[in-house]
């Protein structure tokens, strides 16, 4: 695969970015090339109908807003906003080929548009659940939550239903439990691992959220092999069954790379980018959850799905288009809210904190009741993560930790004698 250096001629007024895909990623890109300067015509293409949501709340508030609630409250930009930056927003509508070539795409209405930089934030999808044979997603009674569209099913189907079962003990299906149960929903979680979130959470995190959704009614069970799924009847592995009114899947999501690929696009687990985002052709950039950059904060082992990186990538992006100096990678952080509890997270728990129960993590309570937070370190005495519970201070401590990669001890962080604020001072 090439790479090519990020410095090049400023963009001018007669040039045309395409963006694909108006979510966090594709809009955050649009907006920070209007402010680097960038006056010729940017337009966005979204297969979704509709100004683009916000997409952390669909799992949240949006699900417990009353009724046919006006959904203005969650856009993620008004109508104004495009029309007083000159964007050219183009909803409902998808994007059938690219030929990087002539430097054209084809939609499917048949429409050809031409550009001179194109920017992929096409995003990912839910994974669906296979069973053998069987692809459970389409079956009556079952929602996968990726956007707007899917919120709104799962909200009126939720009004409606008393046993709920969300199958994948990932943060979009808890922050969904929780959501179910301030709704007076009974709810049931199933997870094929031996614990939740396994592949994202500290065993001490994962404990902690076991214990906060059993302390609020839902019924987790872990560890579940699942072998079908049909009308809201759930049939296991051993011959067991259980019945929903609701059945919920969050297994996580594949990178939507199937344009990238058919164009001739290098992809893998991702579409592949360098470090500043730019794809395997000099004039195409990845953006947010679809893109794997070879040389950032993960060297290219681990797509990154978070709304920061979304942003992130955007800006590092817009600045190399521009031919300005991209700003840094940064460290990784993500927030989740489930009943009263706020996570705050920086860093990526490495994979010995994720699957064993001897891993290098030091839990320390804060300073008022309830606040709790756990430090993962990486197998060379490194800080690795934090993962906070309700005690911001303890996030904002080790995300500028991470940040300036300070050396701190397990023994340091463990001790309750220890200042937090006096590790960032100076």
């Amino acid at each position: 695969m090439t790479y090519y250096l990020w410095g090049h001629l400023r963009m001018t007024k007669t040039e045309s970015i395409i963006i694909i895909g108006a979510s966090h990623g594709g809009i955050a890109c649009a907006e920070r090339l209007r402010k680097l300067g960038f006056d010729g015509k940017i337009t966005l293409i979204d297969r979704l109908a509709g100004l683009p949501l916000e997409r952390p709340p669909l799992s949240k508030q949006f699900l417990l807003a009353a009724g046919e609630a006006d959904d203005s409250g969650f856009l993620l930009r008004s109508a104004d906003w495009f029309d007083e930056n000159g964007l050219d927003l183009m909803a409902g509508v998808a994007v059938a080929s690219i030929d990087v070539g002539a430097k054209t795409l084809l939609l499917d209405t048949g429409r050809n548009l031409a550009w001179d930089k194109l920017v992929l934030a096409t995003g990912a999808r839910p994974r669906v659940l296979e069973l053998g044979a069987l692809s459970v997603g389409d079956a009556e009674g079952v929602v996968m939550l990726r956007h707007g569209d899917d919120a709104r099913v799962l909200r009126a189907r939720l009004r409606e239903a008393r046993r709920v079962v969300i199958i994948g003990g990932g943060y979009i299906g808890l922050e969904v439990a929780a959501s179910a149960r301030k709704l007076g929903k009974s709810v049931v979680v199933l997870e094929a691992a031996a614990r939740l979130l396994a592949r994202v959470a500290s065993v001490e995190a994962s404990a902690f959220f076991a214990e906060l959704h059993q302390s609020q009614g839902v019924d987790v069970r872990c560890d579940q092999q699942i072998a079908g799924v049909d009308s809201g009847r759930i049939v296991f592995a051993d011959g067991g069954a259980l019945d929903a009114d609701l059945v919920v899947v969050g297994i996580g999501v594949i990178p939507n790379t199937e344009l990238a690929e058919a164009a001739g696009l290098a992809v893998g687990n991702g579409i592949l980018t360098d470090r500043h985002y730019r794809t395997s052709h000099a004039d195409v950039f990845a953006i947010g959850d679809v893109a794997l950059a070879a040389d950032g904060y993960t060297r290219g082992g681990l797509r990154l799905e978070s709304v920061h990186h979304a942003q992130m990538s955007a800006d590092i992006a817009a600045a190399c288009l521009m031919g300005e100096t991209p700003p840094p990678h940064e460290v990784p952080w993500f927030w989740s809210e489930q009943y009263h509890i706020r996570l705050q997270s920086a860093g990526l728990v490495p994979p010995d904190a994720q699957n064993s129960q001897n891993s290098q993590t030091i839990t320390r309570h804060g300073r008022r009741e309830g606040q709790i937070s756990f430090w993962s370190f990486a197998q060379d005495g490194a800080l690795a993560a934090v993962e906070a519970l309700g005690d911001a201070q303890a996030y904002m401590v080790g995300r500028q930790l991470l940040e300036k990669g300070v050396a701190i001890s397990p023994e340091v962080i463990g001790d309750s004698d220890t200042d937090l604020k006096t590790l960032i001072k100076g």
